[in-house]
């Protein structure tokens, strides 16, 4: 005698079949993946509330004619006048740390 499709399903599905087998297993759990905020501008956000301010207070720094370029430029400005007189002050002469060593060969 053949079995047939409708035979296997019927014999599979009957109650003494299905009371021996064990319960069918759940899938395991899925989890979303990480995304670097470094990389995600709405990750960051998400950590850090303020950083799309920031992002665009950064780019207008970088833009000629904003508020925030000439702030960047002043200071910029202000910090090689600085480096500068403290060079003309110190590092001239003598005195200076690579003269010093050389004069001990």
């Amino acid at each position: 005698h053949k079995k047939t499709e409708s035979d296997i399903a019927r014999i599979i599905n009957s109650d003494e079949v299905q009371s021996v087998l064990r319960p069918k297993k759940e899938a395991p759990k899925k989890y979303a993946r990480k995304i670097n905020p470094l990389k995600s501008m709405k990750a960051m956000a998400l950590l850090n509330p303020h950083a799309r301010q920031r992002k665009a207070a950064a780019k207008r720094a970088l833009q000629d004619g904003t508020q925030e370029h000439k702030d960047v430029q002043a200071k910029k400005k202000k910090r090689q006048e600085t480096a500068k007189a403290y060079n003309k002050k110190f590092k001239k002469g003598d005195e200076t740390f690579y003269k010093t060593m050389m004069k001990a060969f």
